[in-house]
């Protein structure tokens, strides 16, 4: 299914019966709520999301389209998509399910115009997604720094890291680095 698609299925929502509706699409070995449907999941959430929120992931299209998505592996349905009675189970197709969600008696008082701008609010308050070409350039630079020779260089490249202005994956990439150059020397 393509991006175009996908936005297609989200944007067909026009009136109060389809505004609890979260569409689960096949991709690859995951499935994932795209634009409304993440915004449901992030708002209202059920299922394992109902105990650890998921994550958002924001990425702009070429054409400029915020593409805000959801996502948990196939093998994890279970969890996401409970078989207990709290959600509606309704598969589509062999790459869609869809959930019908209870959600607040009020949110049928509010108007679509005014659901989809508050969707959009929070599409564009979220921080986008890294891509790979800017991760690649980080690691071009990090590949050209000087080569460790002495143990006092990793000392030095240990105290000169800002550990506190660094996400938990750029810690590790570092300390992979680091024992990398160990690993050299010895």
């Amino acid at each position: 299914m393509t991006i175009a698609e996908i936005i297609e299925i989200e944007s067909k929502r026009t009136n109060v019966d389809e505004f609890n509706v979260v569409h689960f699409l096949k991709e690859g070995e995951f499935y994932r709520a795209h634009d409304w449907s993440a915004w449901i999941m992030s708002k209202f959430p059920f299922g394992a999301a109902a105990e650890k929120p998921m994550g958002v992931t924001v990425k702009r299209l070429k054409d400029g389209y915020l593409d805000a998505f959801v996502g948990f592996p196939v093998s994890s349905l279970g969890k996401y998509v409970p078989n207990d009675g709290s959600v509606e189970f309704k598969p589509v197709s062999d790459v869609q399910i869809d959930v019908v969600v209870e959600l607040p008696v009020e949110i049928g008082e509010v108007s679509f115009e005014n659901l989809n701008r508050q969707k959009e609010d929070w599409k564009n308050s979220l921080p986008l997604t890294e891509g790979k070409k800017k991760r690649r350039e980080e690691r071009e630079v990090r590949d050209a720094e000087p080569r460790i020779t002495r143990i006092s260089d990793v000392i030095g490249r240990v105290l000169a890291f800002q550990l506190e202005s660094k996400s938990p994956i750029e810690a590790y990439d570092f300390l992979r680095s680091l024992r990398q150059d160990i690993t050299k020397l010895f």
